[in-house]
Order: structure tokens, then sequence, then C-alpha cells
């Protein structure tokens, strides 16, 4: 028995099954077309980068980043240090003053030579006995030792002989005579009485002393007085103590490094509480967060996490055929049954049919329906039989079948179609076969005013069930779930049989037919939507 939701006519409309399959299917589509669009390629790229130990790291380190930390404000703190300590600043006032130039000038020159030498000599031991010196005299001369030495030959009795020897003529001059003559003519000159009249020399007369007079001159003067005070001076000290030294050289290298733009910019940068705000990391991030907020990429998480496609994933579109073209697809669906077109090559119908099967003429399809219709017609045909085998009959209806035998098998999975099945008296059928007559399974049909369910495994056995004929006055869903277990036949979706016993274990095709099992008035139709089967995916 069915159950009371089709008693009541309680099942979801077709239509909007269809519109809700339909508007699935392109949902999840889009889905699949969005899973490898460059947007989304992007994000995972962003979401990955954003969210990775590294650029969480980097970002803290950044933002967390204090110029007082930093290397850069310790050697600037250093420089000021060294800018304002007071020998570098009395190191570079000598520097750019005019005291060190003077100094240079005169340092190493000949004036300052020269003083040093007469320094020098004053200092001497030779100078101080020299500035303690006697007044030198007329008897401290060599002109006195010689004025007494002639006044001592002049009283020698040997002189005094020779002179009055002279008188005589008879006198022969010996040294001594000609040493007195030679003093007595040098004690008469001009040279002698000046040198006999002299005034007394003292240390004033001296070269000495002229060379005292020369060092205080020089040592008095401006240029020594600055150069010397200079170079006894704390500032020179200072300068001497500096320059060239590691002090300075660190001075002025911190002095090169903080006048440099990549200090400045690396100081601005630290000092920046907006320098992350102006980094890449930071525009990526920024997008990162305006994709996060983009519907399209909103809608693809939501529907990725949830059970939304899960039967849609769950099975593969395997054989469809939606009818769009302007006759039946023959590289689907063989218009006659199988062994006939295999075997016998010629349309046969069952013992109990009414109607002949013709190649073409009771189909038709349009506004992509396709129509199997059975209508009034004489016309003669083959009948099988299992008592006589194939015979040939007169029919008075002719009707049409397809199968997909020879194009497509299946076992297991979802075989579907939308089909308005027509008049309930009629035997309009959706079903399945495998190579023997058995197992048969009807996914749906017509038959003595009602709309069947059958599965018959074999000979001897039948399972089956029925709706009301209101279901094959319109349009319905009819679908055959087949796994390894069960049978289950669903009209729009909500379940109508289950047969869990002798399930089929081998690949079954695909039938659609009209047909009569007893006469009726006029002409039956049965229209097909469309036919899909899916396999589950493992």
């Amino acid at each position: 028995m069915a159950g009371l939701k089709f008693l009541l006519g309680l099942i979801p409309s077709t239509s909007k099954i269809e519109e809700a399959e339909k508007a699935l299917i392109t949902e999840y589509n889009k889905f699949l077309s969005f899973t490898t669009s460059e947007l989304l390629s992007k994000y995972n790229h962003l979401h990955e980068l954003v969210n990775s130990s590294s650029f969480i790291q980097k970002k803290k380190e950044i933002e967390s980043l204090q110029y007082k930390n930093s290397e850069e404000y310790a050697k600037e703190k250093e420089f000021l240090s060294l800018q304002k300590a007071k020998d570098i600043v009395l190191y570079f006032k000598t520097v750019t003053g005019g005291a060190l130039k003077r100094f240079r000038e005169l340092d190493g020159s000949q004036k300052i030579k020269e003083f040093e030498e007469l320094e020098s000599f004053i200092k001497s031991n030779i100078f101080r006995q020299r500035q303690k010196m006697k007044p030198i005299t007329f008897k401290d001369s060599d002109e006195y030792r010689k004025f007494l030495e002639y006044k001592s030959l002049k009283s020698d009795p040997e002189i005094k002989a020779y002179y009055k020897a002279a008188a005589k003529g008879e006198a022969v001059k010996s040294k001594a005579v000609i040493q007195f003559e030679e003093l007595a003519k040098f004690i008469k000159s001009p040279e002698f009485l000046a040198k006999k009249n002299m005034k007394p020399i003292t240390f004033k007369d001296t070269e000495e002393y002229k060379k005292l007079l020369e060092y205080k001159r020089l040592k008095n003067s401006p240029d020594i007085k600055d150069y010397y005070n200079f170079k006894s001076s704390k500032e020179y000290s200072n300068f001497l103590n500096l320059d060239g030294s590691s002090r300075l050289a660190r001075y002025n290298e911190l002095k090169e490094y903080v006048s440099t733009a990549q200090f400045r910019e690396r100081k601005n940068y630290l000092l920046d509480r907006k320098r992350f705000e102006k980094t890449d990391m930071y525009r990526d991030l920024m997008e990162y967060e305006r994709l996060r907020k983009n519907p399209d990429i909103v809608w693809y998480f939501k529907v990725k996490d949830s059970d939304k496609f899960n039967e849609l994933k769950s099975k593969e579109l395997t054989f469809s055929d939606e009818f769009d073209g302007p006759a039946v697809d023959e590289t689907k669906w063989l218009t006659n049954h199988y062994w006939g077109d295999k075997l016998l090559h010629d349309r046969y119908s069952f013992e109990n049919d009414l109607q002949a099967y013709t190649a073409k003429e009771n189909f038709e399809i349009r506004n992509s329906l396709l129509k199997i219709h059975t209508k009034p017609q004489k016309t003669t045909g083959k009948v099988w039989s299992p008592a006589t085998g194939f015979i040939t009959k007169d029919f008075n209806y002719t009707s049409g079948i397809i199968n997909t035998g020879h194009s497509f098998r299946q076992k297991y999975g979802i075989f579907s179609a939308k089909i308005k099945l027509g008049n309930p008296e009629a035997r309009n059928n959706f079903w399945m076969l495998s190579d023997r007559i058995t197992p048969h399974i009807d996914v749906c049909r017509t038959s003595g005013g009602k709309v069947w369910f059958d599965f018959i495994p074999g000979s001897q056995k039948i399972y089956r069930t029925s709706i009301g004929s209101k279901y094959a006055g319109d349009f319905y869903i009819y679908t055959l779930e087949w796994k390894p277990g069960s049978l289950i036949w669903k009209v729009n979706g909500v379940e109508v049989f289950r047969q869990t016993d002798d399930v089929p274990q081998e690949p079954m095709y695909v039938i659609l037919s009209g047909g009569l099992n007893k006469p009726v008035n006029g002409m039956s139709t049965m229209e097909i939507d469309w036919v899909r089967v899916y396999q589950f995916k493992q």
C-alpha cells in the first residue's frame, strides 16, 4: 500500500521540485565554477597568508616596534651624547677657531726653531757661566801681557848690553833683541794705545748678551706667546687627545650615520604608529578582509561546509536525454525490443499486447517532450509466444518502444524520468531489463486505472504496489534508487515502495513504451520530458 501522503495527494509539486532542483544544480554549478575562480584562488592565497604563523609573527613584530628599543635610537642617543660632550665640543671649537691655525703656521717654522735654539742656549751651562763673568780690563788682555813682556825685556841686561854695544857700532841682534824691538814697536801703535785706554768689558758687551736680548724679544712677541700658551693649553691637550682617536672616529661615524636618508627613513618608520598600515602586508590583510565579506565568498564557504550539495555530490550523471532534438536520438535509443533488433532484426510484441510497435510513426518530439502515442490503427506484426515462438498477427493498435540496450546499461544508481503517463487504462511504462526476461523492474506504469510499481525478480515472484489514477494525469518525477541491498521507488522524491529481497546484481537498461492490455477509446499518449540516470559516487 502506498503511503497516506499519496492517498491524500500531499506530495511536492513537480514544478516546485524541478525549480528547486534546477536552482540547486545551478547553484552547484556555480559552486564548482567558483571553486576554480580567480577570486577564490586569491582569497585562499590571502587566507593562508594572513593566517600563517609567519605573517602573524611579522605583523606582531612590526606593530610592537618602538624607536626607543631600536638600534637606531641607541646610535642616535650615543651620537647626541658625544655631540654634547665637553671634549668633543672643545675639539670642534679648536678645529674651527684661529688659534690652532696660527699654531700650525708657526709650528716647525724657522722662527720657532731660532727661538727654541736661543732658549736652549740661554738655559745651557755655558751661557750661565758667561752670564756670571767678571768685567774684562786692559790687564786681562793679550796687549797687557805683551806690555809686561816689553817692560821685562827693557830691563834685561842682554838688551841693555846690546844698546851700549850698538852705540859703539859693535852690536849683533839676538832673538831677544828682535823680540824686544817688535814689542816696542807694538806698544807705540795706535791699536795698543786704544787697547791701553779701553773701558772695562762686561757681560753686556758680549754676543751672549745680545742673544739674551733677542731671546727676550722673541719670548715677549705676541706670536711666540700665543704659540706657547696654546701649546701648553688644555684646549691643545684636548685636541691632541681626540684628534685621530677612536672616540672621535666613533663620533664622526655616528654623525654620518644619523645624517643618512636611510637612518631618517628608518627613524620615521619606527616613530610612525601607522607603520603597519603602509606595508604590503596590511594591503594584503585589507584585501583579505574585503574578500572575506564578499557575498560570493561568504556564500561559497557557507555552502561548502554544509550538506546542501550532498545529494548532487553523491551521484554522477551517466546517461540523460532531454529530447531537445527533432527526432529520437538513435545513438541512445533503439526503437524496438533489444533482442528483436539484435537477433530477429524485426519488431515484435508479446502475446498479451494489443499493439504493434512501429519504427517512427508513433513518436513525436515537440517542445522538448517525447510523446509515445498508442492509437487505433490496423497493422500486421510479429508476436512472441513461449509456446509457439514468433507468429504473425493482425493488430488494431500501434504504439512505440525505445530502449538503451545497445548504448547504456548500469548496475545500481538512480534511474529517473519526468513523465506524464496518460490514460491510466492504457499500459504506458518506464521499465528496466537485463539480458533475460527477468529481473524486470517497472519504475512506473499504468494499467487498470492505477499507477503501478513492480519488481519481478523471477518467474515465480512479483512485488508491487500502486497509487491512484490521478497520478497518471500530470507530470511527475518517477525515480528508482537501486543499491546493492535495496530498491526504492519514489514519486517527486517521496518514497512509494521499497524492496530489499532478490535485489538485482547485474547491469540493466532503460525502456520507455506505450501499449494496451485491453481496448481503449481513442489515442493514449505517454509524454516524457527527460530521462536521467546517475551512478553513486564512491
